[in-house]
């Protein structure tokens, strides 16, 4: 550590800005520090330096800086230079060794007095206590007091002083200084808290018997206190339990009143829908008339099939006589069976056919069935998964677990508008939403519902800083004057133009225009459409699209949705999250789960009941199919063989006669339009098979919706009526709490009935017993004045406090004393080890000086008497003195001892000018040598001395060199040739010093060229 520069403005003679460059190292040994010497004559302002140099080391003394007030230090002007209005003085130095304790390896230390009074002391140009710079001073070991800077006075002073403010030097000298400082505090604060102990006890002797005539008065009062707290006691638990029973009673109504209510809506919701699907049966149209129409046209049909029969009956005997003419009877029998084998053929066509339609109708119906029975049973599936989703929820809520931190770090910033100004409120908050955009518009903005709207980002930060001093949740913030928005494009006009487009998403959505920022960036291009198949349509990730439902596809191609939970996709303000339903409306949810899970189980029952008869009935017809499946087979068999005897049997063309022939061609014609009747009555009966079938699916769906309905109705009147009941219970209860909450208030005044929990079981009748027998006992008793009560609460409250004070200075007392003890030890042992060193480097340094001679300081101090004792004897050990002579030494001191060569002295007294001169510079030199300073100023010490003297001492200067810096103020020219660098300073007309500065090494260097 050096000092590398001093800077002087303002102070005494040195108006303008003067700065002195130290160099680290002499120009004659770089092991060696540097000597730099300020010259020039009196009057010129040499020894400003000095003082500055003591100023700003935090000298109080104006007397040692050569001024009689503090303005003083300021210069004053001159004729031709006006005044300054500060003074400022700056140390610089060079700490890469650390001995200064701060972590810089460049200090500054700065003073700077204005000339109303105001002085700052700076450290590295930040603002410290004077307290700050003394204590680094004293850790580095220098300061403004000690031997750093060292005036000629001071050469004098240390001779002539007492013994015993010499020792005030030494403890500088010694290293001591900062122990002393830190014990200097600790007597100041022992001598303080020993004051305040003092004054404590002496209040509290005050206020004891105060405090023992307000305790008697207490006591007198202390049983009746006794009874009053043992009777509200009572009376808050007979009320208590009375009013809980009263509220779980009517708790237990309002729920059972609100779920019934709930399930009452519900069902009237279902009772509506199904009187309205009723009616829509009702409504349409007639169809009895499509069934006379078809039954006309088969009677019709029939009938003239029936005719055709008759005329081929008639046909068929005339043709049976001619077979007989020509010996064919045979033939007359084989068309007869084949006759009767197409008849039947015919009937099993028909029922087969009716089989085959009442199989399809019946498979149809199955497959309906067995279909609502997999969306039946998926319907069950999502009430279950909703039941113990709700049910979690309700348990979470009587827990008390469902806190959403989150959420409760928007509200504390919202709770903070009135103070952090420019906080508006949440996305959710500040717009409105359509109930039919609703699911939509939440999905869009998903969790960005909750983000916080505020004026700019400076609004943001403050907001951001106060989340974290709170050690609350992240928050997103929304700048009004920082977020970025989307404009339309073509493309976005040709997707509103397609089919399923209803809009942009934030113009469907009202709000204060001065957000209209915040929307644009959170909607963006968004669209809604209606659903997601149109969606499709339009193109996937040509622009951001959701749906009404709540899907959402994105434009980089994602799709999202599926099942929701009805109302579940809300636009949701801050108020609204689902997490903080409350748990009445979570009964509910579960009662309205409970009974839709009952009716579409019940429902489950009677559809797989249902299935089964159809599958049986199925399993029936399809084994009359294969039946008649099989006759039918038979009969065509059996008919090919009848028709291939025919062929057999057939009369040969020749043999026919005309007549015969004219009755084959209308036979034929006449069995050619019997079948075109049987093709056309097929169809008929086809037709009103099925046209029966449905009317019958359709009465039978008339008939389950009237079930489904009664059974709804009689539900809705059994809770109806429960309703009623719960009403009338609910006016009962709520009277009997109105008249206990009287009862109650008249009797303890305020309380809240509310508060009060009890789970205990009471007799309430032994309980009235003991409230009515403490009531007789106050009234024996009489009234209390609560003035005394309240003032000997204060005075126990005040004796008890200064009792504690007490204890806590009596506490610190003790502990400053072992502070102090401590130090006075740190401090003995230090200064005896170092004393020794300086004594014996003291005695080199007179010898060198004086050529010979010898010189001691001798450690004294004085007893209560006054009676000078030596504290080490003649060898230099501590001199041995009992203890209790060691405690009545007060006041330590120390003699200087010395004799010049050739003279027997032993007082410095009786020495000559030049003897006491070189003595002080001999202890100066000791002290120096033993515990250096990092910089040393001296100011005209050599002023006395002769040149051969002189020359002693500039010998020693470059000796001490090697352990400290030094500036020296001199007229001496040989004190001038060991310097390293020369400032001369000079003053002209204007009263203002002037430095000139010269290496010596430059000079030299100069010459020899």
């Amino acid at each position: 550590m050096y000092l590398t520069r001093l800077e002087i403005q303002g102070f005494k003679s040195f108006a303008k800005k003067t700065v002195f460059e130290f160099e680290e190292t002499s120009n004659h040994d770089k092991t060696a520090k540097s000597i730099s010497s300020i010259v020039r004559p009196n009057g010129s302002g040499k020894s400003n330096v000095a003082d500055a140099i003591r100023w700003v080391l935090g000298e109080q003394s104006l007397k040692l800086i050569r001024c009689k007030k503090s303005d003083d230090v300021i210069f004053h002007g001159s004729h031709s230079k006006a005044r300054q209005g500060f003074a400022e003085v700056s140390l610089h130095f060079d700490n890469s060794d650390k001995k200064l304790p701060v972590d810089f390896t460049e200090v500054m230390i700065a003073r700077r007095v204005y000339r109303d009074g105001e002085t700052e002391y700076l450290l590295n140009k930040k603002r410290v206590r004077l307290f700050d710079i003394l204590m680094l001073a004293a850790k580095a070991n220098f300061g403004q007091k000690s031997y750093s800077i060292v005036g000629q006075g001071m050469v004098d002073h240390i001779i002539n002083i007492s013994a015993f403010e010499r020792k005030e030097f030494f403890d500088e000298a010694t290293g001591v200084k900062q122990y002393q400082i830190k014990r200097d505090q600790a007597v100041n604060r022992l001598k303080r808290s020993r004051d305040n102990l003092t004054q404590t006890n002496q209040i509290l002797q005050e206020l004891e018997p105060r405090l023992r005539l307000l305790t008697r008065q207490i006591k007198k009062l202390e049983k009746r206190k006794e009874i009053e707290v043992e009777l509200r006691d009572l009376q808050l638990r007979y009320y208590g339990h009375s009013w809980n029973k009263f509220q779980k009673e009517k708790k237990g109504y309002e729920e059972n009143f609100a779920i019934k209510d709930e399930i009452k809506k519900d069902l009237d919701l279902r009772l509506n829908e199904l009187q309205v699907t009723l009616a829509e049966y009702a409504r349409q149209e007639s169809r009895k008339d499509v069934f006379n129409n078809l039954q006309k046209e088969f009677n019709k049909l029939v009938a003239e099939k029936n005719d055709l029969l008759k005329d081929g009956s008639v046909l068929k005997g005339k043709m049976s006589l001619e077979y007989v003419k020509v010996g064919k009877q045979n033939l007359s029998w084989l068309q007869d069976k084949k006759e009767e084998i197409e008849k039947r053929m015919g009937e099993v066509k028909e029922s087969l056919n009716n089989l085959e339609i009442k199989i399809s109708h019946k498979d149809n119906s199955l497959k309906e069935d067995e279909e609502r029975l997999r969306k039946l049973q998926e319907e069950i599936i999502v009430l279950e998964n909703n039941y113990n989703a709700v049910k979690e929820d309700l348990a979470n809520i009587k827990n008390g677990d469902r806190v959403n931190f989150a959420l409760e770090a928007v509200k504390a910033v919202l709770r903070q508008k009135n103070y952090i100004k420019g906080v508006y409120g949440t996305v959710g908050q500040l717009a409105k939403v359509d109930e039919m955009y609703e699911a939509a518009l939440a999905t869009a903005v998903g969790g960005r519902v909750n983000s916080v709207v505020v004026k700019d980002e400076s609004v943001a930060v403050k907001c951001i800083s106060y989340l974290k001093e709170n050690r609350l949740n992240p928050v997103t913030f929304l700048p009004l004057n920082k977020i970025k928005t989307y404009g339309n494009n073509r493309e976005m006009d040709r997707i509103l133009a397609e089919n399923g487009a209803i809009g942009m998403a934030v113009n469907l959505i009202a709000f204060d225009p001065k957000y209209k920022k915040v929307y644009d960036h959170i909607l963006g291009n968004t669209v809604v459409v209606d659903n997601v198949e149109n969606a499709k349509e339009i193109g996937v990730s040509r622009e951001r699209m959701v749906t009404l439902e709540g899907d959402i596809l994105e434009k980089n191609g994602a799709i999202r949705g599926g099942y929701q939970k009805k109302g579940y996709l809300r636009w949701r303000s801050l108020d609204e999250d689902k997490s903080l339903l409350n748990q009445e409306q979570k009964l509910k949810e579960i009662a309205i789960l409970e009974e839709r899970m009952g009716d579409r189980r019940k429902e489950k029952e009677d559809l797989i009941n249902n299935i089964n008869e159809l599958r049986i009935d199925l399993q029936v017809s399809e084994a009359k199919n294969k039946g008649l499946t099989n006759e039918w087979v038979g009969l065509e068999k059996e008919k090919t063989k009848i028709v291939s005897e025919i062929e057999e049997n057939e009369i040969s063309p020749e043999d026919q006669d005309k007549y015969l022939i004219s009755l084959n061609k209308k036979k034929k014609e006449l069995d050619k339009k019997v079948v075109e009747l049987d093709n056309q009555i097929f169809e008929i009966r086809n037709k009103i098979d099925k046209f029966n079938l449905d009317e019958e699916k359709k009465k039978e769906l008339v008939f389950k919706k009237q079930d489904e309905m009664q059974s709804v109705q009689m539900k809705l009147n059994e809770i109806n009526n429960g309703i009623s009941e719960l009403k009338i219970s609910l006016a009962r209860v709520n009277t009997k709490r109105e008249e206990l909450e009287r009862e109650a208030l008249h009797e303890l005044k305020e309380v809240d009935l509310d508060k009060i929990s009890l789970d205990e079981v009471i007799n309430v009748d032994q309980l009235w017993f003991e409230i009515s027998k403490l009531k007789g006992n106050l009234e024996q008793i009489g009234g209390i004045d609560p003035e005394i009560i309240e003032e000997h609460k204060e005075v126990t409250e005040r004796y008890q406090f200064l009792n504690e004070q007490s204890k806590d200075l009596e506490k610190a007392i003790n502990d400053l004393e072992k502070i102090v003890v401590e130090l006075d030890v740190i401090i003995t042992k230090q200064f005896n080890k170092s004393f020794k060193i300086i004594n014996k480097a003291f005695d080199q340094y007179f010898q060198k000086i004086f050529i010979g001679g010898k010189a001691k300081l001798e450690l004294v101090q004085k007893d209560d008497n006054g009676k000078q004792q030596r504290l080490f004897d003649d060898d230099g050990e501590e001199a041995r003195l009992l203890p209790e002579e060691k405690s009545k030494l007060v006041n330590t001191g120390i003699e200087i001892m010395v004799a010049p060569p050739n003279k027997k002295i032993n007082n410095i007294a009786v020495l000559s000018g030049g003897e006491r001169t070189m003595t002080s510079l001999a202890l100066i030199c000791a002290i120096i040598s033993s515990n250096p300073s990092p910089f040393i100023v001296m100011d005209e010490v050599d002023a006395a001395l002769d040149e051969s003297n002189s020359e002693k001492f500039g010998a020693i200067l470059q000796e001490l060199s090697y352990h400290s810096q030094f500036v020296v103020i001199t007229h001496n020219r040989v004190i001038m040739h060991v310097a390293d660098a020369l400032y001369g300073i000079a003053m002209g007309d204007d009263g203002v010093s002037k430095t000139l500065s010269l290496s010596l090494k430059e000079a030299k260097e100069t010459a020899k060229k």
